[in-house]
Order: C-alpha cells, then sequence, then structure tokens
C-alpha cells in the first residue's frame, strides 16, 4: 500500500480556523488596539481618511486592497470616489465584504492569493493593511508578495504597509503582549503575542471568551515582523524608487514610540 500524507493547511488559509467568523468578531472590539480608545467604526473612519492622506489619492484612481478582509477600507475608499478591487483568500469574509458592499459599483472583491496576484501596471495605489504583511513561513514568499504590490503599480503609483508592530516599542517593553478588548456581544476578546527574536517572528493566540466562561480558541498564528530598515531595504530590493516611514496617519515622522508604522513606497 502507498502511504498518504495529511496535508495540513496554514494558520492564515480559508478554513484554517482564525480568518473568519471568529475573526470578524473578534476585530470589533469596543477599545479597538490603540493607547487612545477606538470603536471598529471610528478607526476605519480614521485609517481610511489616513490612506487618502498619505496617498494623497483623488476620486476615480485605481486602488489594490490586499488583503481585504471583510472589506472596511474597500467599502470606505469607494465611499470616498475610488475605484477599489479587494483581494482576499477568504471566502467568508469576502461574502461579508460584498454585502456590505451594497450598490457601490466601484468596490469589487475578488478571491486571491497575494503570492500569486496577476495584476501588471494597473493601480495607483496599493495598501495592505492592519499587520498583514509577513504571513508566510519563508522570506522569500514574503518578498515575492512585495514585489507582485510593485509589479501591480502603475510607474509612479505608491505603495502603503501599515502595522501596529513596531519592533523597537517589542524591546522596550510598551508593545501590548498581552491584553483583553471587550466586544459588543459582550465577549471578551484576549490576545497574547510573544516575539521570537532568532526567528523575527511573533507567535500569537486570539481567544474569544463568553459571559459563561466558555471559550473559543481561534488557531495560533505567526508573523514575520521586521523593522523600518529592514523592509526599506526589501522595498528597494523589489525595484521601489523612494520610501518613507510614518508614525500616525497625520505623517507624523516614525520613531521608536511610535503605536503604527506606515511605509509608503513609490514604484
Amino acid at each position: 500500500m502507498t502511504a498518504t500524507t495529511t496535508y495540513e493547511k496554514q494558520w492564515w488559509e480559508e478554513g484554517a480556523g482564525f480568518f473568519g467568523r471568529g475573526y470578524m468578531e473578534g476585530d470589533n472590539s469596543v477599545e479597538g488596539y490603540l493607547d487612545a480608545p477606538m470603536t471598529l467604526e471610528e478607526r476605519t473612519e480614521s485609517e481610511v481618511r489616513g490612506i487618502i492622506n498619505l496617498l494623497q489619492l483623488q476620486p476615480g484612481q485605481h486602488v489594490l486592497d490586499c488583503p481585504s478582509g471583510y472589506g472596511r477600507h474597500s467599502i470606505g475608499l469607494g465611499r470616498h470616489g475610488m475605484n477599489v478591487i479587494g483581494a482576499d483568500i477568504n471566502g467568508e469574509e469576502l461574502f461579508v465584504a460584498t454585502q456590505k458592499r451594497g450598490d457601490l459599483s466601484n468596490v469589487q472583491f475578488i478571491k486571491n492569493d497575494m503570492r500569486f496576484l496577476y495584476f501588471q501596471n494597473h493601480f495607483d495605489a496599493v495598501i495592505n493593511m492592519f499587520y498583514s504583511f509577513g504571513f508566510f513561513d519563508t522570506d522569500e514568499e514574503n518578498i515575492q508578495v512585495l514585489r507582485n504590490f510593485y509589479n501591480a503599480l502603475k510607474p509612479g503609483g505608491k505603495f502603503l504597509m501599515h502595522t501596529d508592530v513596531n519592533i523597537p516599542r517589542i524591546i522596550s517593553g510598551k508593545y501590548k503582549s498581552q491584553e483583553r478588548r471587550n466586544l459588543p456581544n459582550g465577549n471578551v476578546l484576549e490576545i497574547i503575542d510573544r516575539y521570537e527574536p532568532t526567528t523575527k517572528r511573533i507567535e500569537g493566540t486570539w481567544t474569544i471568551i463568553r459571559p459563561d466562561n466558555s471559550i473559543q480558541d481561534l488557531t495560533p498564528y505567526s508573523v514575520r515582523v521586521y523593522t523600518n530598515e529592514e523592509f526599506t531595504g526589501w522595498c528597494h530590493e523589489v525595484g521601489f524608487r523612494t520610501v518613507t516611514a510614518y508614525g500616525s496617519w497625520d505623517r507624523t515622522p516614525l520613531t521608536d514610540e511610535s503605536e503604527d508604522m506606515m511605509i509608503i513606497a513609490e514604484k
């Protein structure tokens, strides 16, 4: 008989147990992730306006949001007049995004693995939001994603990467490695993160705790993280001409104290 190998899904894959219904529930916390509490609606509006500000977007321009998740940034940009394609691998979140889009004909959603994007010289901007870069096991795969974003842009187009992981804050102990966030439905989200300096990855878990103390453990995740200097080097490696780092949506320069890191790379 021929031995068979059982395929084990990666944490980020569809049906693997992290993204989908549980993630969408946990993402909608009362406090959000910043020191200053913000609801999901407030944070989305702030981020959408920040994207427009940092990228100097104009109505009618073409934007790729990848991964787009359940569509909050794609839809927000569409409401400001941009033509948006949201690409994601998770069908459950794409279904919710399509429902929330309503009659916005300038926003489309497609199912696509960001390692295999096929766009060439198409977009004025590409956005990668909220700690969504570095999912894959090898640097080669993650750099290929960055190369795909570069290829998708028109000459002069801009790429925005946004993350709440600023490694100097981890080293100084100011990064929230363990926290509880209240959810509007009465449940609580517990997040535990551990930074592994040898692999340059954050290993983390999300657990949803209900009032009756029953729990839902989402599949543990592992994300490659990077300093501004390292990511800037990757951007230049794939061909970006200029790279600028910010620490907030109002163009404040990135510092070791910044809660957010936004990197803008121009093709």
